[in-house]
């Protein structure tokens, strides 16, 4: 899909720097560490290269995109469905019927989205395989650490063999990035620097 179309069913004109220094970092086809502030567009800077790599003919889960909150799963799920790409997508968190997810689940979506302690529950119970998955993006890393998701994310990633691209994204420059997430020599990208103090 083109960035033009994409752009289009976005009904945006262009791309912030941010975003377009993103798609020029995963291009390079190694790990990213993106640090920019909470509300600057980082959804979007993450998703547009990702659906640009996804193989419309490959069987499975190809990406997961894990998130701490409920809220940002359902915000991320938003901007994915707007870009338009027709690949399925599906957003598994806490706080609703297990059983609903686990029906959707039965066709893997191309992009799992979700909190890590729904989606180990779904893997703990059978509901999903994660092997085929190639790319693991850790959105708001530093508010799932803040938040307790530590010994989540380790177990899930465990769970993930096949994974050939990290992306990590914090809003705070002061995030420790532990070896279970597998990010060893990443690009660095940070825009925390532009922030205006009001």
């Amino acid at each position: 899909m083109e960035i033009q179309d994409i752009l289009r069913n976005l009904q945006i004109e262009q791309l912030t720097p941010m975003q377009e220094a993103t798609r020029e970092a995963y291009r390079e086809n190694k790990d990213l560490v993106l640090l920019s502030p909470t509300g600057s567009g980082k959804t979007l800077a993450f998703l547009l290269p990702l659906v640009q790599t996804l193989k419309t003919d490959a069987q499975g889960v190809q990406a997961v995109v894990l998130v701490p909150s409920r809220e940002l799963a359902l915000q991320i799920e938003t901007v994915f469905r707007s870009l338009g790409a027709g690949y399925k997508v599906n957003c598994c968190y806490g706080g609703h019927p297990i059983r609903t997810e686990k029906k959707s689940l039965e066709h893997p979506p191309t992009v799992l989205i979700g909190t890590p302690g729904r989606i180990v529950d779904h893997l703990e119970r059978g509901n999903i395989n994660l092997d085929s998955v190639r790319t693991l993006i850790l959105d708001e890393f530093d508010k799932s650490l803040e938040l307790g998701f530590l010994a989540e994310m380790k177990e899930l990633l465990a769970h993930l063999p096949g994974v050939r691209r990290r992306v990590l994204t914090s809003a705070t420059a002061a995030v420790d990035i532990p070896a279970f997430t597998g990010i060893t020599a990443p690009v660095r990208l940070s825009f925390l620097k532009d922030v205006k103090e009001s």
